[in-house]
């Protein structure tokens, strides 16, 4: 064989291995983002009750005041 072709297969060959590196880096860091998003999707939902409980206690609040005092008009 020539030079020349040993030298584009030796090209070809590097070319092959840098992308296969290339992907495996990818599908590496897709694996982890996508535990990362499961794991703020678990956090969001627990918010999400959070908030729902929070909500129901400052509408029982708010019955309260108004049991208590009535419904007085804001002050001015």
């Amino acid at each position: 064989m020539s030079a020349e072709i040993i030298t584009m297969l030796g090209g070809f060959a590097a070319l092959l291995a840098s992308g296969g590196t290339f992907a495996m880096f990818m599908f590496r860091l897709f694996v982890w983002l996508e535990g990362r998003v499961d794991v703020l999707a678990g956090e969001v939902a627990e918010l999400r009750g959070d908030f729902s409980q929070l909500s129901r206690e400052v509408s029982e609040l708010r019955g309260e005041f108004r049991g208590r005092f009535g419904s007085q008009p804001a002050a001015e």
